[in-house]
């Protein structure tokens, strides 16, 4: 539905189109019942005289308080003043019910004769200002006087009992909150006591520092011993040795000769027997370059030589024994130094967790003591808060003596005025929600997606109630031309190659839409347009009256055709119009459906696509009978007529169901009756233009049978094109109607 109302362009619920047709149909609403909103305002009006003049006199009395700036004690006075919400929160208190109650039982105390009487009490803060009025409205203007000054006295009354309970109720849980931060207090005091007594708090800080250095120490010792154990595990005999030659840092001796002194054992006669060997190879390479190798010196050399590197790998193997043992012990040391260590380290965590233990508790304890003391001050301020009497809101003006606020009678005719309206507009509105009978076309292709051939105009019927059928010289321009609409409509609406609608039956869904007449005037244009034969048959068998419309007999006719007692040809009558024929309805019978499904009414459906270029059916309203749901899948087409402002979209619903369960082509809806003045009717605004041109104009007689109509003319011919003439005559004694073509 929302596709088919872009296509016509009439867009969503808030487009123009739509609202127009909205008002529209209101408008035909407050037409139809113009009655109800004149009841309606009538009682309403009627109901506020009454009130005006048998109401008895009210009387408004008015008093001022005024929010004045609060002081707060704390240590030193600070001025506050307070946030924009307090307004509406001390309005809504004053006119509480509990300060309506508390004034009422404080009048009645002292004046009991006013028990009875009853106020209404309203409160309004002054634009831009922190005042608040007070207006009081009661029968009597004593009594609204004195429950003014009682509201304006029980409402700081019960403020400052507020504020004292609340006072009270926060001393209370804060002096709660005491006694339980004291036994805390208590509870830690013993604990750091016992601690004490258990530990020697002085001796376990000396104890921690001391582990600590020696830690450190020990820390040293170790990485030093690993570092030589991984020396020595690195470096081979010589390289050993050598970095022994060396002194502690790495650094050689001062005195080379002298340094093999310094190291004893295996490793210093290696070192010494080393260098000796040295010197010997050096004295050997020296006194080669002079003396022949079997020289005695010679010899004696090499003997010596070979007696140090004798010497030298006994002794090597005597330093590596010795190395090897060094490095044990080291390792020996390292594995000594490591339980040392984690000893330590344990006497350090055991120390440090009971100082940490120890410090918690000092921390918990302060802690506990600083919320205490807050509390204590805040017991303080709050008791001396209590004794200074001093509010935020007081009274800046006592009630005035109250005076009358009768409304006035114009106050009082507006208002029942207004009352009508409104209770006028919700009757229509419901009146509207339960009535879908549509009256435009906006609101039509809302409800249905079939297309819309065309919209019949309402017409208004003459003296004799009769509405005359259209003629080619017709004045009802705007009518005229929706018809001519529709036969467009007839010829061009459709994909092309479409194959051509030869029969068209017309049907509605209830009696009363104006079937009948539209059907006769859809037929009546078509043949004004057209040199060929056009058939209109009253296919209503049970109440067919189509033939009085064109003063025509009704039998014999269709009833007699499909009962095989007549032959169509000789029952078809030719009509005043040229090119109309008619073929009535016959005698009433009352089994016309036996009639539809018989082999007749294809027959003859057949022959009548060859012989007339277009059939219009009219038929019975499909609600009432069968029987057109029964003929309508053997036309080519049907279209339904939906009368503005009466057909029920419900009713017209049902019968497009009916039409479409026995696959019957439907092609579109007749919009009829609309009113031609509403916005949404287009040939209103132009046809009367065009056709105002024309008037002046001398015109044509009607044409007569066998004479060529303006309307002919103008649709057939023009200057120096040949004109048509079209003649209906009998082809003989009771034979079937024929056509002459004349060309002028």
């Amino acid at each position: 539905m929302a596709e088919l109302g872009q296509e016509l362009g009439i867009g969503g619920p808030l487009s123009p189109a739509v609202l127009r047709a909205r008002v529209y149909r209101y408008h035909l609403l407050l037409k139809k019942y113009w009655w109800l909103p004149m009841m309606v305002l009538s009682a309403s009006l009627l109901v506020q005289g009454v009130r005006y003049f048998l109401g008895e006199p009210l009387y408004v009395s008015t008093g001022r308080m005024m929010v004045a700036p609060r002081i707060m004690t704390k240590e030193s006075a600070v001025y506050t003043e307070e946030l924009t919400n307090y307004f509406g929160t001390q309005v809504s208190l004053m006119q509480s019910d509990e300060i309506k109650r508390r004034a009422e039982r404080a009048i009645e105390a002292s004046h009991p004769e006013f028990r009875e009487i009853k106020a209404e009490l309203s409160v309004q803060q002054e634009p831009k200002a922190s005042i608040f009025i007070l207006k009081v409205t009661s029968p009597d203007p004593k009594y609204s006087q004195m429950f003014a000054d009682a509201c304006m006295s029980e409402f700081l009354e019960f403020k400052r009992e507020m504020r004292g309970e609340t006072s009270q109720k926060t001393v209370d849980a804060v002096a709660k909150q005491l006694t339980e931060l004291e036994k805390a207090i208590a509870g830690l005091d013993q604990r750091i006591f016992q601690f004490k007594q258990e530990n020697n708090v002085i001796f376990l800080q000396e104890q921690g520092n001391y582990v600590g250095s020696y830690l450190v120490d020990l820390n040293k010792q170790l990485a030093e011993l690993k570092k030589e154990a991984q020396l020595l595990d690195l470096m081979n005999i010589d390289q050993t040795l050598e970095r022994q030659a060396q002194g502690p840092e790495g650094a050689p001796t001062r005195d080379g000769a002298g340094s093999a002194a310094l190291i004893e054992g295996p490793q210093s006669e290696y070192i010494q027997t080393k260098r000796q060997l040295q010197r010997a190879k050096a004295r050997l390479e020296q006194m080669s370059k002079y003396l022949r190798p079997k020289h005695p010196k010679i010899l004696a050399l090499k003997d010596e030589i070979t007696r140090y590197e004798r010497r030298l790998e006994i002794v090597r193997q005597q330093s590596q024994e010795s190395i090897q043992e060094k490095r044990q012990g080291i390792q020996l040391q390292i594995s000594n130094l490591e339980k040392i260590v984690a000893e330590s380290e344990t006497k350090a965590l055991e120390v440090g967790r009971k100082m940490a233990e120890f410090e918690k508790l000092k921390t918990e304890r302060d802690r506990q003591k600083q919320l205490y003391d807050s509390l204590l001050g805040t017991v303080q301020n709050v008791s001396v808060s209590q004794d200074v009497s001093q509010f935020d809101v007081n009274i800046l003006e006592q009630a005035t003596p109250a005076l009358s606020v009768k409304p006035g009678l114009i106050r009082t005719l507006l208002l029942g005025i207004g009352v009508g309206l409104v209770l006028s507009g919700g009757l229509l509105f419901l009146l509207d929600r339960f009535n879908d009978r549509v009256s435009t076309v906006v609101e039509l292709t809302e409800h249905f997606t079939e297309p819309i051939y065309g919209q019949v105009p309402e017409e208004v019927p003459d003296a004799e109630g009769r509405l005359p059928l259209l003629h080619p010289q017709d004045t009802r321009h705007v009518y005229a031309e929706s018809f001519r609409n529709i036969r467009s409509s007839l010829r061009f609406v459709g994909p092309d190659g479409q194959k051509k609608n030869r029969v068209v039956l017309v049907t509605s869904p209830t009696p009363g839409d104006g079937k009948s007449t539209v059907t006769a005037n859809l037929a009546l244009t078509l043949s004004f347009a057209t040199t060929q034969k056009i058939l209109l048959i009253d296919g209503d068998m049970r109440r067919g009256g189509l033939h009085r419309l064109f003063g025509l007999t009704g039998e014999p006719g269709l009833a007699e055709v499909l009962g095989g007692e007549a032959e169509w040809r000789n029952v078809v009558q030719p009509t005043r119009y040229k090119n109309l024929f008619f073929l009535s309805a016959g005698e009433p019978t009352g089994h016309p459906g036996e009639l539809i499904f018989s082999a007749a009414c294809e027959q003859l459906m057949e022959d009548l696509r060859k012989e007339f270029e277009v059939v219009v059916v009219d038929t019975a309203p499909v609600l009432a009978v069968d029987d057109t749901p029964s003929l309508a899948p053997k036309a080519d087409g049907t279209l339904v007529i939906y009368r503005a402002g009466r057909t029920s979209c419900r009713l017209m619903r049902n019968s497009l169901e009916a039409l479409y369960s026995r696959n019957a082509k439907v092609l579109g809806i007749i919009f009829n009756g609309v009113d031609p003045k509403q916005p949404e009717y287009g040939y209103y605004k132009y046809t009367e233009y065009y056709y105002s041109k024309t008037v002046s104009r001398k015109r044509t007689p009607a044409a007569s049978p066998g004479e060529t109509s303006p309307e002919t003319a103008s649709n057939t011919g023009g200057a120096g094109v040949p004109v048509v003439t079209v003649e209906p005559v009998r082809a003989g004694p009771g034979g079937p109607p024929a056509i002459t073509v004349k060309k002028t």
